[in-house]
């Protein structure tokens, strides 16, 4: 299906940087606890290489929903990454996600371009967070539906997130070509990881991204993205109850949190506080697909794909399986895609595989537009 990147007009206003030799752009995905660098390239048989990829963690508040909290560390973490990657390109896709920010499935009565584009301001005037004039809205079209009109996925960001991002990320020597919202990048990264055999009518699929401040919940049916919810439970908050109840720091936390006593072992304490707030997640992932299943009727999927930091959270598929009724995969980029020996070591690696999803499918996203 292939979403849309939203703000597209970013792309009408820097003129010089549209011209044929800027193939490839960097991914940048600035989440909560760390930011992440892609740079790819696109093969002769379609699939990808990772050419390099970079993690710079960021100290705790740095950045709070889609608030920059602590302006020059961020700066800094992205300058150090920025030299750590060592691309040759200097244009980037930056990835956005939050309170200010919308993605959303629309049912549209259709007609000539212009009323379409009409149809999608007055439909997604409603749903926005913020006054309409004060955002950015792009829209892709995925399709007829049954009454004869049109499905559209809508994105948007409010002006001034975008414009403050997008300043900090330049004053770090590169220039944004691309805007995108990081739930339509892990879209398409998972799109691109299933194949088609699985994008296909009658198949159903649950797909998440799970970050540190939020869940990316999403269901796609008929290789088309038709229910999107953003979960405000992460990572951070069994990090968080960790910290509180065993009085360690940030960063210990988040280390008991994955890896345990360093041996491998989850301590049973830390156990417990796992679960506690996985019990709390998971009562809101069953509201959410028993709102979809009652208003659909659709009650069986093909499966259920997850990424992010939390997706290593030991036994967290096996418990997804349980309340999903279906077979959960931990998607893994290295699957399909080759990478550079000479620059990306085993650690890497691991971070690629469980935090890197979001960074590579903006970096993608210059070749999907090129297609």
């Amino acid at each position: 299906m292939n979403l849309k990147s939203v703000s597209e007009y970013i792309q009408e206003k820097i003129g010089d940087i549209l011209s044929p030799n800027t193939a490839s752009v960097i991914g940048i995905d600035i989440g909560m606890s760390a930011i992440k660098f892609a740079d790819i390239s696109k093969l002769s048989d379609g699939n990808y290489k990772i050419n390099r990829f970079v993690v710079k963690d960021l100290p705790d508040g740095t950045v709070i929903e889609d608030e920059i909290q602590k302006e020059d560390e961020l700066l800094q973490a992205l300058q150090q990454g920025l030299r750590e990657l060592n691309s040759s390109s200097k244009f980037v896709c930056l990835g956005l996600s939050g309170p200010n920010t919308l993605i959303k499935r629309l049912q549209l009565a259709g007609g000539m371009a212009d009323e379409v584009e009409d149809q999608v301001i007055w439909e997604t005037e409603q749903y926005l967070p913020f006054p309409v004039d004060e955002g950015n809205i792009s829209f892709s079209i995925i399709g007829e539906n049954p009454g004869g009109g049109l499905d559209v996925i809508v994105g948007a960001v409010r002006k001034n997130v975008l414009k403050t991002f997008k300043e900090l990320v330049e004053r770090a020597n590169v220039r944004v070509k691309i805007v995108d919202l990081n739930a339509a990048a892990v879209f398409n990264m998972f799109e691109y990881l299933l194949g088609e055999g699985a994008m296909v009518k009658g198949k159903s699929w649950i797909m998440m991204d799970l970050g540190a401040q939020k869940t990316h919940f999403m269901i796609c049916k008929n290789g088309i993205l038709v229910f999107f919810k953003e979960i405000n439970i992460g990572g951070l908050t069994i990090t968080e109850e960790i910290q509180r109840q065993m009085g360690v720091s940030y960063l210990e936390a988040e280390s008991l949190k994955i890896h345990g006593d360093g041996k491998g072992n989850i301590p049973e304490e830390i156990v417990n506080l796992i679960n506690q707030v996985l019990d709390t997640f998971f009562a809101e992932l069953k509201k959410t697909v028993d709102f979809w299943t009652s208003s659909t009727s659709e009650e069986e999927f093909d499966g259920c794909v997850i990424t992010g930091g939390c997706s290593q959270i030991n036994g967290l598929a096996e418990a997804l399986q349980e309340l999903f009724e279906t077979e959960v995969q931990v998607i893994n980029p290295m699957d399909k895609m080759t990478y550079n020996q000479n620059n990306i070591d085993e650690e890497t690696l691991s971070d690629l595989s469980s935090r890197g999803l979001c960074a590579l499918g903006l970096a993608m996203r210059v070749y999907q537009k090129n297609d």
